[in-house]
């Protein structure tokens, strides 16, 4: 099936010291990573956004713009003006921020989630200053979006420069 051009706000993030900590918990690092899972995907979705991929310690996150049209006039002309942003197109990039920001603030409020920073294994590994974090990259543009498969096993994708961009910026501001 081909794909679809679709404009979005791309958002990748990854949690730090993932080898390490996988290599301290061993089984319960299923745990820690969907515990991680429900606050990402429940701040992405709660503000607008949805999960598309999780790649083990890695999360994409997909912010579509109500109106693409706009956007992809902006992109043609290679100018994008805030002025010249419709308001709902605004919030949609606003709400991108504000999800990841959500996130930070929950990996630091939850208790289960402070809890492994009092793992004694854990601080041996990575140091006693462990806590639970994740590095954040945003980018907006285009991106083709549809299904990847075979019979056997079918994903919904988004395929772009734009979305590795998200992981290239999460990657350079560690």
């Amino acid at each position: 099936m081909p794909g679809q051009r679709t404009y979005a706000v791309f958002g990748f993030c990854i949690l730090e010291d993932f080898i390490a900590t996988m290599e301290v918990l061993e089984e319960e690092i299923m745990t820690y990573v969907n515990q991680v899972a429900e606050i990402t995907h429940s701040m992405v979705d709660r503000y607008g956004g949805s999960a598309n991929k999780n790649i083990g310690e890695a999360f994409l996150c997909v912010w579509k713009f109500h109106d693409p049209d706009e956007i992809e006039d902006m992109d043609i002309k290679n100018n994008y003006n805030n002025k010249h942003i419709g308001k709902e197109n605004q919030i949609v990039a606003d709400l991108s921020v504000f999800s990841f920001l959500k996130v930070i603030a929950k990996l630091n409020k939850y208790r289960h989630i402070r809890d492994y920073s009092k793992n004694e294994k854990m601080k041996q590994k990575i140091g006693h200053d462990f806590k639970v974090k994740m590095g954040f990259g945003l980018h907006q543009g285009w991106a083709i979006e549809g299904a990847i498969g075979s019979q056997f096993k079918v994903d919904a994708s988004y395929l772009s420069p734009n979305v590795n961009m998200a992981a290239r910026l999460e990657a350079a501001t560690k």
